[in-house]
């Protein structure tokens, strides 16, 4: 029996008469008459008794209608998923970011996409730019999400928005009354910046302009940690500014000259298209880029 007879035949059975099968299924009587023959046919049995107008099912048409039922049920719910797919109400959007972005503007992209569409799983994976570039490329994730351009040929990258690293020092700092500082002002005090980004070799780049050769007291992995350090008096920060000033009320932000911008990106590979999903979430991930203090989204 192909997917119709069954049609046909689960009619019958909701029905109990032929012509209010064929009213069931839009159908003309000889139609469905046909089609339950063909099926009876095909099994080699009776699957009615045929009785004044009326069709009684077999015992054996009762046993099969049980497992038809749980099929249309079945059925039923991939249809129902792939409208939810659809409509974005399901499904699941794979993603790797850099600590910093999560908490700058992801964790609150995941927390709204979520509430609007309950349905969908989202898979994250924190972790180093290199590591989020190679699992775009490699097709592992639906999204990326990392501070600069990635020259592998193989993804599409957007950008985001643009933002300049910042000075991040305690408020009864000798500097933290100057309205900007650079390279000069700071060379004298430990610094502390970001290390396995593409901020780093940037900073680096403006202290050499400025004839100053100068290590790094610390560096770490992680922008939060940079504050944390400057917060307990380790030195002065050189970071992103994606930190929320509320979280550390007892540090100064000042702008850092020359400017050394950043420009947080998405990125996927070329090789696969986003699902609808992913395209949905992407344009939450911009619209609350575009409410992040300190940066200025991509035109």
């Amino acid at each position: 029996m192909n997917l119709r007879e069954l049609e046909v035949f689960r009619a019958i059975m909701l029905g109990g008469t032929i012509t209010e099968a064929a009213r069931i299924l839009h159908v003309s009587q000889p139609a469905v008459s046909i089609a339950l023959r063909h099926s009876e046919d095909q099994l080699g049995m009776p699957l009615f008794r045929r009785e004044k107008g009326r069709v009684y099912p077999t015992r054996e048409a009762l046993e099969l209608y049980s497992e038809v039922e749980g099929l249309f049920e079945k059925l039923d719910a991939v249809q129902k998923f792939a409208s939810d797919l659809r409509d974005t109400r399901s499904g699941l959007v794979s993603i790797a970011s850099t600590p910093t972005l999560t908490y700058a503007f992801l964790a609150k992209a995941m927390t709204r996409f979520r509430r609007e569409r309950p349905g969908v799983r989202i898979l994250l994976e924190v972790t180093h730019t290199q590591r989020t570039v190679e699992l775009a490329a490699a097709g592992q994730i639906d999204l990326g999400f990392i501070h600069a351009p990635s020259e592998n040929p193989i993804l599409q990258t957007e950008k985001l928005a643009t933002a300049e690293i910042i000075c991040v020092l305690p408020r009864d700092h000798p500097l933290a009354d100057r309205t900007t500082l650079g390279p000069n002002e700071i060379k004298d005090f430990p610094l502390i910046t970001n290390i396995r980004n593409s901020i780093s070799p940037r900073i680096e780049e403006a202290f050499r302009k400025g004839g100053i050769e100068r290590d790094f007291a610390i560096a770490c992995n992680h922008t939060m940690t940079v504050n944390m350090l400057v917060e307990a008096g380790a030195g002065i920060g050189l970071v992103d500014p994606w930190i929320e000033k509320t979280r550390f009320p007892s540090l100064v932000r000042k702008p850092f000259h020359p400017r050394v911008e950043i420009s947080p990106r998405a990125l996927y590979s070329r090789s696969q298209s986003l699902s609808r999903l992913a395209e949905r979430f992407l344009e939450v991930v911009r619209e609350e880029v575009a409410k992040t203090e300190n940066c200025s989204p991509a035109a």
